[in-house]
């Protein structure tokens, strides 16, 4: 009598079968046929547990885990490297920024909200070495870190969806993955977990198809078609802009159409088929292949070819998409400019400085996909921590940090740090300051709309003088003290001489102290400064 396979006996032989790698005969000799391969008979791959154990058996498989302990790249090698990279442009370097921007800076990247006044004075006051490292660790270490970043992730998948809104949750997904950041998740877990949702239709709930489970809506945003989960994970996992290639061969870089349907076909529960470029009425039966060749099993099901395709994504050692779309998504938000646009690589695409950002990759690999890492190598950096200025060329790229605007949820954050909580005027704020997140900064552009809401919008004015800070506020006695905490509170920085004098001089010479305190609100909060990372 046969004996029945335990489930751990089960998971471990999806894990060999999804490892399975066809490589061409003229790659590798021939080598003698082995036993027949048991038919696929597994059980659903749908439970985080089981993805989770797959996982791990696959990372302790692969060879560049064996040589992870003599890999050390710091913040200090990072600047060395890109130093060597700019040249004759390391001459023009801008200056560090003081301690009093760099905590608002930090703070506002990191957790998406203006530090406290007394946490400003404390930082200013610190005088030990380590204390803008320490500050890192410890902003990553809060709720609101996790919170900002999956906000921003969110937007991403969701910002070109085309998905039914009643069936989808972004908000689960939102949750889901601030706890996956908060308590340290890779992100080779968190993308298998997403790419491998398997949602499925309640019939006896409307619009219920099990949206509630956060990973499912990545599945879901793409409407569970084959063809928009292959262009979006490309697009999304690898910075790889390869939509174009689902009618004809991509018009600029060298994908070809065929390529493109096979990735689709990783997705596609049944035998996938393409569909001719003249005629839609025939159809070519397609196999999965990833971009770079592997195959998975022949007879391999739908939910386990998924979790195959996160598994070439994260763990090809040839595929350094998939480390370089993450780190340069995360050096251009922190920086304001990309080793290349964020979604739009491809094999001719050009790369800026393409030696940094390949270490930074290669060592995020290493460091086994940890994210926290890559937060702190670049901004304990002095490319993180230069002053800001415009870059005219792409030679003095990197040689300052570029002006950047504040994302919805963070200018909303601001607004509602002196107001208090009002879900009303955060609405219009993320309506109004709504922007695609894949756009490089330079490509933003503010509009009319967005300086109206802060400007004009009655109950935002109401709420802002009837707020517990104007109360603080006109109970100090002193208006040089007003000014500062003034200038705390809104901007996160003590006011320069000169706007110390021009608000001084405003306050002497209103006949209502009150009415003027509303006055430096109003003005402070409609500044360019208020929305734009300094």
């Amino acid at each position: 009598m046969l004996k029945r396979r335990s489930s751990s006996q089960w998971i471990i032989l999806a894990a060999l079968i999804c490892l399975i790698i066809s490589v061409p005969s003229s790659a590798a000799p021939k080598k003698k046929a082995g036993p027949k391969t048991p038919p696929l008979n597994l059980p659903p791959l749908k439970t985080q547990e089981q993805k989770m154990q797959l996982l791990g058996y696959i990372r302790q498989t692969m060879p560049t885990r064996r040589i992870a302990q003599r890999i050390n790249f710091s913040s200090a090698d990072l600047d060395q490297a890109l130093e060597q990279e700019l040249g004759p442009a390391s001459q023009t370097l801008a200056q560090t920024i003081d301690d009093e921007t760099f905590i608002r800076r930090a703070s506002l990247d990191l957790t998406g909200q203006l530090p406290a006044p007394e946490k400003i004075e404390d930082f200013i006051k610190d005088q030990s070495r380590g204390k803008r490292s320490d500050l890192i660790d410890e902003l990553l270490e809060s709720p609101a870190y996790g919170r900002k970043w999956a906000r921003y992730w969110t937007s991403v998948i969701f910002y070109e969806s085309e998905a039914n809104r009643r069936r989808v949750d972004p908000q689960a997904l939102e949750d889901w993955l601030a706890e996956q950041f908060n308590k340290g998740a890779p992100w080779d877990y968190i993308t298998v977990m997403l790419i491998s949702a398997t949602p499925e239709r309640n019939k006896a709930v409307r619009n219920d198809y099990g949206q509630d489970f956060g990973p499912n809506n990545f599945v879901l945003a793409c409407e569970n078609k084959s063809t928009e989960l292959a262009s979006q994970t490309a697009r999304i996992f690898m910075g790889i802009s390869i939509k174009c290639a689902e009618c004809h061969d991509h018009p600029f870089d060298n994908w070809k159409r065929e390529q493109f349907h096979e990735l689709a076909a990783f997705f596609h529960p049944y035998t996938y088929k393409m569909p001719d470029q003249t005629d839609p009425k025939i159809q070519t039966v397609v196999q999965p292949r990833f971009l770079l060749g592997e195959k998975p099993h022949e007879k391999m099901k739908a939910d386990a070819r998924r979790v195959s395709i996160a598994a070439y994504l994260a763990y090809n050692p040839k595929n350094y998409w998939f480390a370089r779309a993450y780190v340069n998504r995360i050096w251009s938000e922190l920086i304001g400019d990309g080793f290349y646009d964020v979604d739009s690589l491809g094999p001719d695409s050009e790369v800026i400085h393409k030696p940094v950002v390949n270490r930074i990759a290669a060592n995020f690999r290493y460091k086994d996909f940890d994210p926290k890492w890559v937060f702190r190598l670049i901004m304990n950096s002095k490319v993180y921590q230069r002053e800001m200025r415009t870059s005219n060329s792409a030679a003095e790229l990197f040689t300052a940090v570029r002006p950047s605007r504040l994302r919805p949820d963070v200018i909303a954050n601001s607004v509602e740090n002196l107001i208090g909580e009002d879900q009303s005027i955060r609405k219009e704020i993320m309506q109004a300051f709504d922007m695609n997140p894949s756009l490089p900064q330079d490509a933003l552009e503010g509009s009319i709309q967005q300086a109206l809401l802060l400007m004009n919008n009655q109950e935002l004015q109401t709420r802002l003088s009837q707020s517990e800070l104007k109360q603080q506020l006109i109970k100090i006695s002193s208006d040089t003290e007003l000014v500062d905490s003034l200038y705390l509170n809104v901007l996160a920085r003590h006011a320069t001489p000169s706007e110390r004098e021009r608000n001084l001089s405003y306050l002497r010479d209103s006949e209502k102290r009150e009415e003027a305190v509303d006055d430096l609100l109003w003005v402070l909060l409609n500044s360019t400064e208020f929305r734009t990372k300094r």
